[in-house]
């Protein structure tokens, strides 16, 4: 199975866009393409992690000021 170069997801062969990173895929050749038994490539930071992390920093941000509301 071919994996994306952006961020290392496994790709199916009728794919012309990575779902997870939307990075165009190339035609890649049987020689490149990553068998099972080779390690996995270290993943990248994806959309979705990216949305997490700023979701739970709005969320710190609202509590923090709803305490300081809450004290005056």
């Amino acid at each position: 199975m071919a994996r994306c170069i952006s961020c290392s997801a496994e790709l199916q062969p009728a794919w012309k866009f990575c779902i997870y990173c939307g990075t165009r895929v190339e035609a890649v050749p049987a020689a490149i393409r990553l068998d099972a038994t080779a390690p996995a490539p270290r993943r990248h930071v994806t959309a979705l992690s990216l949305f997490a992390w700023g979701l739970g920093g709005l969320l710190l941000v609202i509590a923090a000021v709803a305490v300081v509301l809450l004290n005056l």
